[in-house]
């Protein structure tokens, strides 16, 4: 939980230098530099490689990389940033399948399928719990039941967050296990 709101804190800190024109990405997914005095770095950073440009099926145009943006993950393949799956709080592509070849990283993705779908499904029934302890409490009801609907939703949410960080950990290491194992 504490990755998650660190995360929502450096996003939030980083997203105005890319709304602002500091940085900003071209549709062939070139980084243009338009103000910084990192320009050159980045800019030799990103020059095109020749020699990996016209070979398929190389590591470079076979291997995996996460992406965040917003909520969910994209899981993108090769130099251009193909997207091949995406990963949201509600519906994930099949990992395994993207995986597919290597036998740590389809563990892996196993792993990452389970904790997502308890996540989820943990995380939503605890949202809905918490909305109905909410709404019981606010009709001035002397219930008993209202502060158990309260804790046991945010209980649940709780539980489901941390059930969603631990399957975003094992997709990472299922990537990184794919790409370990790829020829090169």
């Amino acid at each position: 939980m504490l990755k998650a709101v660190l995360s929502f804190c450096l996003a939030s800190a980083i997203l105005p230098l890319f709304s602002s024109g500091i940085l900003a990405q071209s549709e062939k997914a070139d980084v243009i530099v338009t103000g910084s005095k990192w320009g050159d770095a980045i800019t030799a950073v990103s020059a095109p490689n020749p020699a990996a440009a016209g070979s398929e099926g190389t590591y470079d145009s076979r291997a995996l990389r996460l992406e965040a943006d917003w909520g969910r993950l994209r899981i993108l393949q090769g130099v251009d940033g193909m997207v091949v799956g995406t990963a949201g709080p509600f519906r994930t592509a099949n990992v395994e399948k993207i995986v597919a070849g290597s036998a740590r990283a389809e563990t892996e993705a196993k792993l990452f399928r389970g904790s997502h779908r308890r996540g989820a499904l943990s995380g939503a029934i605890g949202a809905v719990t918490l909305a109905a302890g909410i709404v019981v409490a606010s009709n001035n009801s002397n219930n008993a039941a209202t502060p158990v609907l309260i804790i046991a939703g945010a209980g649940g949410m709780l539980w489901g967050a941390r059930q969603i960080n631990s399957a975003y950990s094992s997709l990472s290491r299922a990537v990184w296990w794919y790409n370990r194992d790829l020829p090169r």
